[in-house]
């Protein structure tokens, strides 16, 4: 299993970047749901999220941290999407940057 870490800083308040983030969730869900499956949604406080997904038939876990100036992402990637870790990095920062500037 290979791991991606991801730092993306941000400039919002903590509460406003988890709204827009637990929104975001809210609404990938629903219109990812034929791609994306989520069977694990744990928000451990306000800030924190531990979470499992099916993707394509590959199962990926991770968490995701709010802070005050950053949004820690990692994720537990299988082997078999390891290959695409790049590509997986460069989409999370492209959209991570949307949501939160």
């Amino acid at each position: 299993m290979a791991s991606l870490r991801k730092e993306i800083p941000h400039c919002l308040s903590q509460d406003e970047a988890a709204r827009r983030i637990r929104e975001r969730i809210s609404s990938e869900k629903i219109n990812k749901a034929n791609v994306v499956k989520v069977t694990k949604e744990v928000w451990i406080d306000p800030y924190n999220l531990d979470f499992a997904m099916t993707i394509f038939n590959y199962r990926i876990d991770g968490s995701l941290g709010i802070g005050d100036s950053t949004v820690a992402l990692t994720l537990n990637l299988p082997m078999g999407a390891s290959v695409f870790k790049g590509v997986i990095e460069e989409q999370i920062s492209q959209q991570m940057n949307t949501l939160l500037n």
